[in-house]
């Protein structure tokens, strides 16, 4: 199996340098719960994570939504390419620009995702999350400084730019309820479905 560029760089990392990773994203979440509440009274939570870096980041998600939570949590993961996951549950190959199966879901995660996809379609993305939530539920959208405060299209590493500001006027036309949550590295844009 060979791997992405991309998500070799993760696989090389220590197990030690996954968990600091996983400390530093529970952080994020917790000011997040502490910002926007969950609104749902499912005893088991179901929570669909779009895109993960490297399969033990899986249960680190599971955990940290669990402590944070004070519930049991159904985690499934989707990701573009699912070969970097390979012999972890609940993993599925999908195109994000597509509805996603099986909702719905109490809580949607994707941190630092939208780069990955061409800015066209990146609202594609963000609509079909909030699509996909239960009456109560949030979508959660994690994006970097340099993502959003990009000048073109692209950024300097070739990703996309993240054109936040376009994307918060789009869902307020639609009547979404969302808060934008300034964290220490970027910021966070929360669907809320009421």
């Amino acid at each position: 199996m060979t791997l992405s560029k991309y998500h070799q760089q993760f696989s090389d990392l220590s197990d030690e340098e996954i968990k600091k990773r996983a400390r530093a994203k529970k952080r994020e979440l917790k000011i997040i719960f502490r910002e926007v509440k969950l609104n749902t009274e499912n005893h088991t939570l179901r929570v669909a994570v779009l895109g993960c870096e490297d399969k033990r980041f899986i249960a680190h998600y599971k955990r940290i939504f669990e402590q944070l939570l004070m519930k049991n949590i159904d985690i499934s993961t989707f990701d573009i390419t699912i070969e970097h996951l390979a012999g972890e549950h609940n993993v599925f190959q999908h195109d994000y620009i597509l509805p996603l199966p099986s909702p719905p879901y109490d809580i949607i995660y994707s941190r630092v995702l939208l780069k990955f996809i061409e800015t066209e379609k990146q609202f594609n993305l963000i609509k079909n999350s909030f699509s996909a939530l239960i009456t109560g539920g949030l979508a959660i959208h994690y994006f970097a400084t340099e993502e959003v405060k990009a000048k073109g299209p692209r950024l300097d590493n070739g990703y996309w730019a993240v054109p936040l500001n376009r994307w918060e006027e789009e869902l307020t036309k639609r009547e979404t309820k969302y808060r934008e949550i300034n964290l220490k590295y970027g910021s966070a844009l929360v669907l809320i479905r009421e």
